[in-house]
């Protein structure tokens, strides 16, 4: 399943770079941009999974039984996740980038530091998410429908296949403050080398303020949860 989720993501990435490059320039920017969005999905998808499952199967209440917190356990598992996600998607990028053209060159003159900070605090951002979701799912179940609507709104209206600028002007003040928005708008200036730390410093305010949303959010789902009983959950 593992290996099939990856390899569905790789046709997904290289497909919509593909249309991308047809309509515009490609860039490196806009490649590592597609490859962020699985990340940073991971723990909006992983988490509110996990929990459903657990959830609907009884295993839940166990896991919360268990001396660490709730919180704790997702996000070891969400780490190791991630680890998986990087050994597939590291080597995909790059032979992506070589097969769309890209040269050593091109590759050696990006802010590839700048990529991984930012990559970094975007995952903070969407840790926070993911809690705040799967602490929704711990009393309405039914909700796990609407992730991977989410995800896809994401996709196309944070900057990720369009360029923030280039959206409808009506979506433009909406989109901007969605969650990925700011980091693909930094990784984008990063390949411009201008301007990238404004939207930067807005990141990390952002994604500190979804993280202890989020943190707050389960647990105040939690402790409904636990008080009204798993099975009265729908």
């Amino acid at each position: 399943m593992l290996i099939s989720s990856l390899l569905n993501q790789v046709l997904v990435t290289g497909g919509i770079f593909w249309v991308i490059s047809l309509l515009s320039q490609p860039t490196i920017s806009g490649l590592a941009a597609l490859f962020f969005w699985q990340y940073v999905s991971i723990p909006l998808s992983k988490i509110s999974a996990d929990i459903w499952e657990e959830s609907t199967s009884g295993a839940f209440e166990q896991m919360y039984l268990h001396a660490n917190h709730p919180v704790f356990v997702l996000i070891v598992r969400l780490t190791n996740y991630l680890a998986q996600q990087t050994v597939f998607a590291v080597p995909s990028f790059f032979l992506m980038a070589f097969l769309f053209g890209f040269t050593f060159d091109d590759l050696a003159q990006y802010n590839w530091g700048g990529l991984l900070l930012t990559l970094i605090v975007t995952l903070i951002g969407f840790v926070g998410l993911g809690l705040a979701v799967g602490g929704v799912l711990l009393i309405y179940r039914n909700a796990i429908g609407y992730t991977s609507a989410l995800e896809y709104l994401l996709l196309f209206m944070g900057g990720t296949v369009i360029p923030l600028s280039q959206l409808p002007s009506f979506l433009q003040p909406v989109a901007v403050w969605l969650p990925l928005s700011l980091g693909v708008e930094t990784l984008r200036r990063f390949e411009t080398g201008t301007g990238w730390e404004n939207t930067f410093w807005l990141l990390v305010v952002q994604s500190a303020v979804m993280l202890l949303v989020g943190f707050v959010l389960f647990n105040v789902c939690l402790s409904r949860a636990l008080q009204r009983g798993f099975a009265m959950s729908r």
